[in-house]
């Protein structure tokens, strides 16, 4: 029995998984970071000490951001995540360096992206539109669109064709 993705969490939240809670703490810190910084600051703290989830308030986080297992996602101050990205476990995104924030050297995950369970994305990098970061893999450079990357440090194995569905599954 299939149900639709609404219903799914719906039902999730219900029952306490964590996915569909974290993504509701998200939408709520979103409208209240220009509003009120510091009820902005105390959601996250608390997302931090239930979920195990660190995102800074200040973070651009798109509406349709997944996250199916968030435990132990940091996500730092300046980082930009596009449309329709799914980020699983232990993530990292963050700048490089003490002081990156003065700079505003942070990430940019552009849409449609998929990042692997204990991925580390450091410093002033795009990560282009459909690119799939590989498990454990840490990405200090940029990623093309299309593209799969790997390993310590983080190498291109693969750009797809724009119309492969395969690279991004």
């Amino acid at each position: 029995m299939t149900m639709k993705r609404g219903l799914q969490e719906f039902v999730g939240v219900l029952i306490g998984a964590p996915g569909p809670s974290v993504r509701r703490r998200l939408r709520r810190m979103a409208k209240l970071q220009g509003r009120s910084p510091l009820v902005a600051r105390l959601v996250s703290e608390r997302m931090a000490r239930r979920f195990g989830v660190y995102i800074n308030p200040k973070a651009i986080l798109a509406p349709t951001v997944r996250m199916p297992h968030p435990v132990g996602i940091v996500i730092g101050e300046g980082v930009r995540i596009g449309e329709r990205v799914s980020i699983y476990q232990n993530v990292t995104l963050g700048g490089a360096r003490v002081g990156d924030w003065q700079a505003g050297n942070y990430p940019e995950v552009g849409d449609d992206a998929t990042i692997f369970a204990g991925a580390v994305i450091v410093g002033a990098v795009k990560i282009g539109r459909h690119a799939v970061v590989a498990a454990n893999a840490v990405v200090t450079k940029d990623v093309p669109d299309h593209a799969t990357v790997a390993g310590v440090p983080a190498r291109v194995v693969r750009i797809a064709e724009p119309g492969d569905t395969a690279a991004s599954a």
